[in-house]
Parts: C-alpha cells; sequence; structure tokens
C-alpha cells in the first residue's frame, strides 16, 4: 500500500509541475457491489489526473477474490491513458499503458505475475460538488494477446468476467496552486 501511495504522490506532482494540471478525480465502482452476492468479490477504485482537455492519466487498483478461507486473491493495478475526442464531459476512451496483476495462491503459498491489458469506454455525468458518475463498459484482452494469461484468471475464479460494465460513482476537485 505504501507502494501505490508513492506512485500516486510522485504521479500529481510531476503532472502539476510538467503539465501545469491540478484537477483530479477518485472514483470506485458501484457496481461492484452486487459481487458481494456471488462466490468472486471484486473492487476496483482509481485516481485520474487530467494532463489537459483531452487526455488524463488514471491509477487503477482492483481486488478480485474468492470467497473462503484459503482462496486465491489476485490484485491488479497499472497505468492507463484517458482520451476525450469530443469534450471533457462526454464519452471517453481508456487504454491501458502498462498493467500488471499479482495472483497470490494462498493454497499452495504461490504468486504468479501477469502482464495484462483492457481498453474501457465511459460517459461521464458531471454533478453539483465535484461528483461525478460513469457508466463504462470494460473489454480485457481486446486483442487476444495475452489468452493463456486470462485463461488461468479465469480457472481460478469461479466468476472472472471479460467484458465487464461498471458504474463508477467519485468526486472530481482542484489541487491548489503553487502560483496565483
Amino acid at each position: 500500500m505504501k507502494h501505490v501511495t508513492a506512485v500516486l504522490l510522485l504521479m500529481f506532482i510531476g503532472t502539476h509541475v510538467v503539465f501545469g494540471s491540478t484537477n483530479v478525480e477518485l472514483k470506485t465502482d458501484c457496481a461492484s457491489l452486487i459481487s458481494l452476492f456471488g462466490e468472486t468479490i471484486s473492487a476496483r477504485i482509481e485516481a485520474r489526473l487530467d494532463l489537459s482537455d483531452e487526455f488524463a492519466l488514471m491509477l487503477p487498483v482492483e481486488l478480485t477474490a474468492e470467497k473462503g478461507r484459503g482462496q486465491p486473491i489476485y490484485l491488479e493495478s497499472g497505468l492507463f491513458l484517458a482520451y476525450h475526442p469530443f469534450s471533457k464531459a462526454a464519452a471517453a476512451i481508456y487504454a491501458s499503458l502498462i498493467q500488471l496483476g499479482i495472483l497470490f495462491e494462498r493454497r499452495y503459498g504461490e504468486t504468479e505475475t501477469f502482464f495484462l491489458n483492457e481498453v474501457g469506454f465511459g460517459y461521464t455525468f458531471r454533478l453539483p460538488f465535484g461528483l461525478l458518475i460513469e457508466p463504462r463498459m470494460t473489454i480485457k484482452d481486446p486483442n487476444s494477446v495475452f489468452t493463456s494469461d486470462y485463461q488461468e484468471l479465469k480457472e481460478a475464479f469461479s466468476s472472472y468476467p471479460m467484458i465487464r460494465f461498471a458504474l463508477y460513482g467519485g468526486w472530481s476537485f482542484t489541487l491548489p496552486s503553487a502560483t496565483t
């Protein structure tokens, strides 16, 4: 967790210095609450930093776990590029630049690392007070490059969908600027 915090701080400070951006969004997948009723629990949070009106960097962290003692746990994170082709308040295309996952097989004490990719399509609705809602469709491994890695994840969990529909809720705020 300390590494994720350090990367977030470096991302915020570094891009603010280079690009002069100050807008940050924090989101969580509210639709993942449905997974509490199944065998596989999935939760995802994201931090996003705007680079310009069209581009932003995102740092998602996703946890997938089977219910029960000694079951596998999968932790995934990466660096994503968000592209708004029309305007910031409209549709967005998300693509993973770097994506890494670690599968902890608790029964056997093994860990395995995966390098993956995904794309997403969403639309952000901006509400008063910086609140936002974003329905999004995510397609994992859209060009079928990592089929063996995703097959291994599907075998480890009772439910690991390759196409996922999510409803993100979050908050957008402005970081204080060093120059006024």
